[in-house]
């Protein structure tokens, strides 16, 4: 039984030993790696006027990225429309009361419902009925899409192109 308690406490010993060094390893690694985007002390910080700066710059970029993201949301809605592809399935999103809308040519997009249930209503219809786009607007919330069918219509509000599955 000494013999058993020896080598166990022999194997934590060495185990312990062999943590720590490769523990110091690692932290040798990262020391000599050079470090990029951290402050180091003696760096010059940024003044009030670059971080305004840098804002008013990094929202340009922005809005030109949103310029580009709708005008392909734009020639995608009018191929939908004017081909009059139809929606195929709804399927699940990341996102509350958000849906991936599958339609006959491969496009998807993200939407969201403008009130509750349409999402869910216009998912239970779209197997029986070959539902297109019938128009979209520019809103103040974002791009409207509008459904119709025999007994009813459906509102989505467009967040953006996804990818299919």
């Amino acid at each position: 039984m000494e013999w058993a308690v020896l080598a166990l406490a022999l194997v934590l010993v060495l185990g312990l030993g062999l943590a720590r060094a490769l523990r110091d390893r690692r932290q040798r690694a990262a020391a000599r790696r050079p470090e990029r985007h951290r402050h180091r002390p003696g760096d010059p910080e940024l003044t009030p006027e670059d971080e305004v700066e840098l804002e008013r710059e990094l929202a340009a970029v922005e809005r030109e990225g949103a310029h580009t993201l709708e005008a392909l949301l734009d020639l995608r809605l009018r191929v939908l429309v004017s081909r009059r592809v139809p929606l195929r399935a709804i399927r699940p999103a990341p996102g509350p009361h958000t849906g991936r809308l599958a339609f006959a040519d491969s496009t998807v997009l993200l939407a969201r419902a403008r009130r509750p249930g349409e999402l869910y209503r216009l998912a239970l219809t779209v197997p029986d009925h070959a539902i297109v786009i019938e128009s979209w607007s520019h809103e103040e919330d974002g791009t409207v899409l509008r459904f119709v069918w025999p007994e009813d219509s459906a509102e989505l509000l467009v967040i953006g192109l996804d990818q299919a599955d």
